[in-house]
């Protein structure tokens, strides 16, 4: 009943990636948030198994990439959330990549930067 009196903490990458001026949304196939943080915490690149999907085609849910950065993309953050009718069940935690990373995953979605 009370529980919107509950103060978050947040950790150092989290404060820091929401102050950075910019961000990018992607969707891929659902996955589970377990196996994502799982295959993030052994290899930040596999994340490039994951499929692209169009929001349009499949938003009853999808995993929804979020990416944090500023203008020259020297930092970068990326989040993972689990979304199913457009309502988050679920979030991972922050993992910072370089801009090759980044790079090659908005490849998967026809864009370059």
């Amino acid at each position: 009943m009370f529980g919107f009196f509950r103060k978050t903490v947040k950790s150092d990458d989290e404060k820091r990636a929401e102050s950075l001026p910019r961000t990018k949304k992607v969707q891929f196939d659902p996955v589970a948030l377990d196996k994502v943080e799982e295959d993030m915490s052994a290899d930040p690149r596999a994340v490039l198994k994951y499929s692209p999907v169009n929001y349009y085609a499949t938003k009853n849910s999808y995993l929804l990439c979020v990416f944090y950065y500023n203008d020259d993309y020297s930092e970068i953050y990326m989040q993972f959330e689990f979304r199913a009718d457009d309502k988050v069940k679920g979030t991972s935690r922050f993992y910072p990549i370089d801009k090759e990373l980044l790079r090659d995953i908005l490849r998967k979605f026809g864009q370059n930067i």
